[in-house]
């Protein structure tokens, strides 16, 4: 069956001109599709394709039997053209079409056979293949047109069908090779439209093997391929209609199939187009015989016909007696067509005639006529057009153009019918074709489709329906083409479709959270699949979000989209691909967003588009030629620009003028009020407004085209709100204005009706209809030219269209009245239209409009009308809005989406980590933990990466209970996810800990549980120390495994038995040896531990920022805290968090000023308010001195950091000095290496404090002490930081005392107020007594490096300043009662007897006490009863008695050396002083006399060599040269403090064991040495008032010591020193005239020397009176002090202390020694 076509070119050869001219350019431009040199041989190809046929035809039986060799007209006609080739020397000689027409007369004859056929086709495609037509003739495009015809309109004599299919195979390949061929672009669009319809008709049947039908669609995609491809070269001559003739819109052919029943007969007036198939006998028609050729049917018609072509008896005879009546079943489908204006764009739809019109509408297809205005066109009921050619007035012929755009349109037009899922011609095949064609050509040229707004107008609206209504369809294979093909519309056209776009993601959002059984998992999966692949557009999230969550009249479409991905990622029974699927659509992203954060690479957007012909290879030849000239240079190209970066840019065009991020802030808080407004709009909308002008979204006052607009244009209005607003009449001028805005033109009012009422929904009252109403028909009368008599006779119209329309379809009205018929409803309108009848054609129209269709209200839609009804406003919403989709680069907005979509991710994410087995599964969450971090730390998210943090450190399994921590390793070694998660939590807190901060207090519980379960490197674990040898000690707890001696015995083993395994059985449980899988579970945690580094994120501490630093030292702080109810484990962790505190600190020594006042609050409050000694409060010791030490080498910090040491001084006193050791190796280590940086007063006085604290057990400052009690009492206790009493080191601040008062000095009682001292006068023992219990606590390890340290300072010039000379002395008198008042002999013979025995264990109990006796009772069990008693064992020494006093001793010596150097150094440090003061009496008060009284202390020392080298120092010192430049009051000092303190001690000295003259012989030297100063200084000395005083004093002393000894060496000793003195003095005149003085000493020495006196005043010759400045004095020395140190030159030095005398000493000498 054939139907003609007429196709009128009236084109000027201009047009054509043009057009060849660009195929031209566009060949040269062309690179795998360029026209190609024939070969050299073609004439040979040519005569070797005749002879084939020729021999061919010789072999056929039938021609062979009934035609000669000359009558064959295809033979002649081969011959003719033999002859003609034989004579040309190059095929371009000749025209293409002469050596053409005698194959294609084969093709077309219809007494050909198949075989034959086939050769005629091999060689026409050969042909087209070796290029052998020329491109360039101007004869090309008739020849490739004929071609083509020749080729559709195949005939040949058929056999069976499978040898009949080998020859349709055969002319798919020609129309392939014709389409696709160079020449092939120069067809018309009528030829292109003729091929396609052909392979459809092939393609569709189903009578036809599989195989053709599949070779025919893959021709089919080819050939759409190339079409879509060549669009970019056609151009949209709309401009030229009105110079081409229209050309028929739509006809239709009739395929047959067999599985298709006749749909309807035709009439018998209806004329007949299938004519009946000729004979194979008849005679041949010619190939000049165009028309009546065209009339008979073509191999294709036969093939698709409903004849079965058995064979060829029965197809002949069912031909002969063929007719239409005869035919089998048919369906009626559209043929493509080139299509030119938009007119034509609406295809016609064929239905059936109903045979009666009362059925229902569901079962009803209308009858769709179109009458044309052109007298020579008829359409027949089925649509079929049928054209009478008119008569050309002369033989001018125009120029066929080649085919562009139309063709491609028509092809559009056609594939967008085939997927029509509600038309029931349509197969399901039929679809599956359509659909994979529509594929192919959205793949090649969706980007070029909006250049053609006819073609953009068929994908709005019927494209897009289709596709959507297929998403609806249960069939999988087309469920998921219809998917894959809306995404090719939307990736590339999203611009144009925005609503279509968000009723396509919507409606996939319905299927995936759909409980209905129809939706079936598979189709769940697809969507889901879908949206992955739509989120992984570049920079599609962001334009969801842009163009839908910030659009006031739009839905939050990202937003409720995340949300729905979440929530349905959530497994329920199981985890499913679609759980997966799920959280893969959120993570692609975050995906996009990590990547744009990572490697923040530049906007590339390629503008570039590659203009040439890209098309399908027609065949290998060509293929081997384009080879030839590929350009081969990609090797050079490196890959980097090949594939392109990482990250994909947007391709779409951006967008200018977008919104900033306060723009985006601003719409999203106005959509949300406008969100509000809208609900209080719909259930009072005087309140919605109200609220709407509230908020400046609405004018004030209202405008009212504002308010129409907002009625018309919010879809979430309620419809029946708005009708009850409109029909107020408070609300008239509104709904003036709102009728204004319907354009009714050309309408019958029941249409004009159907689009008002779409609107609203009519309210219930009459009267309320009625103003509705009325303002309609006026409006319907103004827009249609005022059709009707006035606005009565509309209103009135209208009205009756209502009623019609509840009549009709009222169910409930219709059961108790017929409904009216045509006739009723014309009566019931009789005379209303200004008492005229209404046109009677326009009232039936009406009716049977209302009566087929019905005039449904918003709300009353349900099913494929709904549908209908929201896809209708969707178009109206789309045109309101216009082509608004804004585009934006890849990475915009990126906050604001990461910011929504968070949240929804990480609780999938944990949830799917959580329940999932699956490895792959686990990786994918954690790569998405992963990228979700380093997003939150682009962005300085600090709230999201808490939040991540939180979440892993849960899925580590470290956070459990405690009781678990036995069996962690192993638990944590079996358990991959939480490894994975320790990994990844602990990496990003590497790489990305600025941005932590609630976090660290769970990364650091974690920390803290590895700790406890020993699982942490050693690095984390070893401190440092100041006693051990190593300088370092571990945390960890050392098993001191002891084993007991076990009892084999009957009744042990019975006792075993019944008592569950006796007091021991915890331990022997705990110490199970683990298992091989065991071992290898821990091995495995260790390893995986050690990977992460933790030893690192102590050390990149001084890379945070500030922010972060102090919520680490916060968290670390707190799990410093020990409480009441603490537990052994938790105060491990103490520990091991205060060490974790002081590296931070340590590694942030640069900035510590910052949060110093926050961590020394910590050491202040552990310290102060200590009740015992524990392994805590030593290392929160230790940990304070080591900052100290490092903090003092910046000397900007020395006094803060040594302010910050007077917290050791508030501690309590039994405290510090079970401190004492560690104190002072950590005071060692500080003044070591940073003396140099203290210069202030207050700084070295609280340094000297805490050596005189730790060295000699002295108690610390006074007003220290009781500020810290007053604290203690009156301060609030912070129950989340300490149980104890202190609250601040900052309130003591006013604590320290200066070591000067305001009168410009400090007396001699004055400096040493603030300690006790010894005291040597006759009343104040029990003060001695105290003392004496005090010294005696003192740690002996602690006073010995006490004294290296003061060794260190000294011996140092540069330290020794007046700043702290005063202390220093003091510091060393201090340690010197200490080394006098040792441990007893009887403490000393304990110490010995046990000291083997507790040295050595010592060491393990040291560190097992590290983590395990932290408790005070078991601490000072273990560590005070044998450490303090043992005084160490730092020594190598067997710590006898004998050594222990040899140390003593050593110290003592080391005292006075240091005391001596001080002395000789005094006048050069005080060489500056102030102008008020007098260099003697600053040297006197504050250096010499302390001085001097130390070493009196220690001429008292019941140490032989100690006291026999104090003695040379005291003598040494007392007879310098400098000590001239004292005043006689400074001298009478010298003799009240310094020698009658020392001459009474000696006097009660009884209990020295020494050798048999010990202390005789030092009292010798000592009343020696009195009468020598006494006489050199006796000038300055008589001058005084109290000189009487001082000299009965002397004689008061001789006289005690000249009868305290047994021998008679002190006695003469005395005698002779008196002897001196009585002549010395009587020289100067003093006992004259018989003086009182006089008479007072001659009976003093009476008394105890009678006869003395006599005695020396007979000598004739008195001595001479030394001079102290021209003689120098030599001292005797006994045999035993051979060890006297030698004298040292010294420079008089000037204090600026001022000086103010000291009171004269009265008559009762009680002075003091300091200690």
């Amino acid at each position: 069956m054939i139907t003609t076509m007429a196709f009128n070119q009236n084109n000027k050869s201009e047009n054509y001109r043009h057009q060849k001219d660009s195929f031209q350019t566009l060949y040269h431009h062309s690179s795998m599709s360029s026209p190609f040199e024939p070969p050299k041989n073609a004439l040979y190809i040519i005569l070797g394709e005749i002879q084939a046929i020729i021999s061919s035809k010789k072999n056929n039986t039938r021609w062979s039997t009934t035609h000669s060799y000359e009558e064959s007209p295809e033979i002649n006609s081969f011959q003719k053209l033999k002859t003609i080739l034989n004579s040309v020397a190059d095929i371009q000689d000749i025209d293409s079409l002469t050596f053409l027409t005698p194959f294609l007369d084969v093709i077309r004859s219809d007494e050909t056979s198949g075989p034959i056929t086939c050769l005629a086709l091999n060689a026409v495609n050969k042909f087209l293949s070796y290029g052998l037509i020329d491109t360039l003739d101007e004869s090309a495009a008739s020849t490739i047109d004929k071609v083509a015809n020749a080729v559709t309109h195949t005939r040949f004599v058929g056999t069976n069908p499978n040898d009949d299919e080998v020859v349709l195979m055969r002319i798919l390949q020609v129309l392939r090779s014709l389409l696709l061929s160079p020449i092939g672009s120069q067809m018309t669009n009528d030829t292109v439209c003729e091929i396609l319809q052909s392979c459809f008709r092939i393609c569709f049947e189903t009578r036809l093997s599989e195989l053709l039908r599949k070779t025919s669609e893959h021709v089919l995609i080819d050939m759409v391929q190339l079409l879509f491809a060549r669009l970019p070269q056609f151009k949209d001559d709309t401009t030229s209609v009105s110079s081409t003739k229209r050309v028929k819109d739509l006809s239709t052919k009739d395929i047959t199939t067999n599985n298709r029943r006749r749909s309807r007969q035709l009439s018998g007036n209806e004329q007949q187009i299938n004519e009946s198939s000729s004979s194979i006998n008849e005679t041949t028609l010619t190939y000049s015989s165009q028309v009546d050729d065209n009339d008979r049917p073509t191999a294709i018609d036969s093939a698709t016909n409903a004849i079965p072509l058995t064979n060829t008896t029965t197809m002949n005879n069912e031909n002969k007696s063929g007719s239409i009546n005869d035919t089998t079943s048919q369906t009626i489908l559209p043929i493509i067509v080139p299509s030119f204006d938009e007119s034509s764009s609406n295809i016609l739809q064929t239905h059936q005639i109903s045979t009666n019109v009362q059925a229902e509408k569901q079962s009803q297809e209308t009858i769709v006529t179109q009458t044309s205005t052109n007298n020579h066109e008829y359409i027949n009921p089925r649509g079929i057009r049928f054209t009478t050619a008119s008569p050309t007035p002369g033989p001018v012929k125009d120029p066929l153009t080649p085919y562009g755009w139309p063709c491609v349109r028509g092809l559009f037009r056609f594939l967008t019918t085939l997927i029509n899922n509600y038309d029931k011609n349509n197969t399901e095949y039929m679809i599956t074709v359509g659909l994979n064609l529509l594929t192919v050509a959205l793949e090649v040229g969706a980007d070029y489709l909006a250049n053609y707004p006819l073609l953009l107008s068929i994908v709005k609206d019927p494209l897009c329906r289709n596709l959507l209504s297929m998403v609806n369809c249960n069939r999988i294979q087309l469920f998921s083409a219809s998917l894959r093909v809306s995404f090719l519309i939307f990736e590339s056209l999203r611009t144009h479709l925005k609503c279509q776009f968000e009723f396509f993601i919507t409606r996939l959002m319905e299927i995936i959270i759909s409980e209905q059984l129809k939706i079936t998992y598979e189709q769940k999966e697809l969507a889901l699949e879908t949206i992955v692949q739509l989120l992984r557009i570049p920079g599609l999230p962001a334009e969801l979000y842009l163009n839908y969550d910030c659009d006031l009249y739009c839905e939050n479409l990202f937003e409720e989209l995340t949300k729905m991905l979440s929530k349905n990622a959530f497994p329920v029974a199981g985890l499913t691909s679609t759980h997966i699927l799920s959280l893969d659509a959120l993570l692609s992203v975050i995906d996009h967003i990590e990547l744009e954060c990572q490697f923040q690479v530049q906007r590339q957007k390629s503008d570039s588009t590659s203009q040439s012909l890209t098309r399908p290879i027609p065949c290998g030849y060509a293929f081997a030629l384009s080879l030839q000239n590929m350009d081969i240079s990609r090797s050079s190209v490196p890959c980097e620009s090949r594939h392109g970066p990482r990250l994909r840019q947007n391709r779409m065009t951006i967008s200018s003028h977008l919104p900033s991020q306060d723009d985006l802030k601003k719409m999203k808080h106005d959509k949300k009020l406008f969100r509000q407004g809208t609900e209080l709009f719909n259930q009072n909308p005087s309140s919605g407004l109200k609220f709407l002008q509230e908020n400046n979204l609405l004018s004030n006052p209202l405008d009212i085209n504002e308010i129409v607009k907002y009625l018309k244009d919010n879809p979430l209005l309620d419809k029946k709100t708005i009708g009850d607003y409109l029909s107020n009449r408070k609300n008239i001028h509104v709904l003036e204005q709102y009728v204004k805005t319907f354009n009714f033109e050309d309408m019958r009012i029941d249409e004009a009706l159907r689009i008002y009422l779409s609107e609203f929904r009519l309210p219930g009252e009459a009267p309320l209809i009625g103003v509705l109403l009325e303002h309609f028909a006026a409006r319907w009368r103004e827009c249609n030219n005022f059709a009707l008599a006035n606005n009565d006779a509309a209103y009135g119209l209208a009205y009756a269209c209502i009623m019609l329309n509840t009549d009709q379809h009222n169910t409930n009205v219709r059961r108790q009245i017929l409904p009216m018929t045509c006739d009723d409803f014309k009566r019931n309108l009789t005379k209303m239209n200004n008492n005229e009848n209404f046109d009677e054609g326009m009232l039936t129209e009406i009716y049977n409009a209302i009566k087929s269709d019905e005039i449904v209200m918003p709300a009353e839609h349900t099913g494929l009308v709904r549908e209908s009804y929201l896809w209708k406003l969707m178009l109206k919403r789309s045109i309101t809005i216009g082509e608004k989709f804004l585009h934006v680069p890849t990475g915009s907005y990126n906050h604001d989406i990461f910011t929504l979509i968070w949240g929804q991710t990480m609780a999938a994410l944990s949830f799917v980590f959580e329940k999932s087995n699956y490895d792959l599964v686990i990786e994918k969450s954690i790569q998405g933990f992963n990228k979700c971090a380093r997003i939150a730390a682009y962005y300085y998210m600090s709230d999201v990466f808490d939040n991540l943090v939180i979440s892993l450190c849960k899925f580590t399994t470290l956070l459990n209970n405690r009781e678990w921590i036995e069996n962690l390793p192993i638990q944590f070694g079996l358990n991959r996810k939480a490894r994975l998660a320790a990994t990844v939590v602990f990496n990003i807190a590497h790489v990305h800990g600025d941005i932590l901060r609630d976090g660290w207090k769970n990364i650091l519980e974690c920390i803290i549980h590895l700790y406890k379960a020993k699982l942490l490197p050693s690095a984390l674990v070893e401190v440092e120390d100041f006693l051990d040898p190593t300088g370092r000690i571990t945390l960890i707890k050392e098993q001191i495994t002891e084993t007991p001696k076990t009892d084999t015995g009957l009744f042990s083993s019975l006792a075993f038995l019944l008592g569950g395994g006796g007091s021991n059985d915890s331990t022997l449980s705990s110490g199970k040896q683990p298992t091989t899988e065991e071992q290898e579970a821990i091995k495995v945690a260790s390893t995986c531990i050690e990977e992460c580094h933790l030893e690192q994120l102590l050390q990149e501490t001084k890379f945070l920022i500030i922010d972060s630093l102090n919520e680490l030292l916060k968290a670390l702080i707190y799990g410093c805290q020990i409480f009441p109810d603490s537990q052994k484990l938790d105060q491990d962790a103490a520990v091991f968090c205060l060490e974790l505190l002081v590296k931070v600190v340590l590694q942030n020594r640069d900035r510590v000023t910052i949060f110093w006042p926050t961590a020394r609050h910590q050491f202040y409050s552990t310290l102060v308010n200590a009740n015992t000694k524990t392994f805590f409060i030593e290392r929160t010791c230790i940990g304070l001195l080591r900052i100290a030490a490092r903090l003092l080498r910046r000397e900007e910090l020395a006094s803060e950091v040594l302010n910050s040491l007077r917290m050791l001084l508030l501690m309590k006193p039994h405290v510090i000095y079970g401190l004492s050791s560690e104190i002072a190796y950590g005071l060692h280590e500080l003044l070591r290496t940073n003396a140099a940086n203290i210069h202030k007063s207050e700084d070295w006085f609280i340094l000297f404090s805490l050596l005189e604290v730790v060295g000699a057990a002295a108690h610390p400052p006074s007003i220290l002490q009781s500020t810290t009690e007053n604290l203690s009492l009156n301060k609030h206790i912070h129950q989340n930081y300490s149980t104890t009493h202190a609250e601040s080191d900052t309130e003591c601040t006013d604590c320290l005392t200066t070591s000067t008062s305001d009168k410009g000095y400090t007396s001699d009682s004055e400096i040493y107020r603030r300690s006790d001292y010894i005291v040597v006068s006759h009343n104040d023992f029990e003060t001695f007594r105290n003392q004496y219990d005090q010294y005696s606590r003192h740690d002996r390890r602690a006073l010995n490096k006490s004294c290296e340290i003061l060794s260190f300072i000294i011996h140092d010039v540069a330290y020794v300043t007046q700043e702290n000379f005063e202390y220093c002395i003091h510091c060393i008198r201090t340690f010197i009662e200490a080394t006098i008042i040792q441990p007893s002999n009887k403490q000393i013979s304990k110490l010995t007897t046990n000291n083997n025995k507790n040295n050595r264990n010592i060491k393990q109990i040291r560190k097992a006490t590290s983590s395990s006796s932290l408790n005070s009772e078991n601490f000072n069990e273990q560590i005070n009863n044998q450490i303090k008693q043992s005084c160490s064992d730092y020594d190598d020494d067997d710590n006898t008695q004998q050594s222990i006093k040899q140390e003593y001793q050593t110290i003592a010596l080391q005292l006075l050396d240091l005391m001596h150097t001080l002395h000789m150094r005094a006048a050069q440090i005080y060489k500056q002083i102030p102008t008020d003061q007098t260099i003697s009496s600053v040297l006197w008060y504050k250096c010499w006399c302390p001085i001097l009284q130390g070493i009196t202390r220690l001429c008292c020392d019941s140490r032989r060599a100690v006291r026999s080298l104090a003695l040379g120092y005291l003598q040494r010192c007392v007879l310098l040269p400098e000590l001239h430049i004292l005043s006689s009051i400074e001298w009478e000092s010298v003799f009240n403090k310094v020698l009658f303190p020392l001459l009474l001690k000696l006097l009660e000295t009884t209990n020295i064991n020494d050798h048999i003259h010990g202390i005789e012989e030092t009292r010798v030297r000592v009343s020696q040495l009195l009468c020598r100063i006494f006489l050199q200084h006796l000038t300055p000395l008589l001058i005084l008032p109290t000189f009487t005083t001082i000299w009965l004093t002397i004689l008061d002393f001789m006289d005690k010591y000249s009868k305290i000894d047994q021998t008679d060496m002190l006695r003469e000793s005395v005698r002779e020193s008196i002897k001196n003195m009585l002549l010395v003095m009587n020289t100067t005149g003093l006992f004259d005239d018989n003086q009182s003085l006089t008479v007072i000493t001659k009976d003093r020495i009476h008394s105890f020397f009678p006869g003395l006196w006599e005695e020396v005043f007979k000598i004739s010759t008195p001595p001479q009176i030394p001079s102290p400045t021209t003689e120098s004095v030599v001292l005797p020395t006994m045999s035993g002090d051979s060890n006297t140190p030698s004298n040292e030159s010294t420079t008089s030095v000037v204090s600026n202390e001022t000086i103010i005398n000291e009171p004269t000493p009265s008559t009762n000498v009680s002075t003091c020694i300091s200690s």
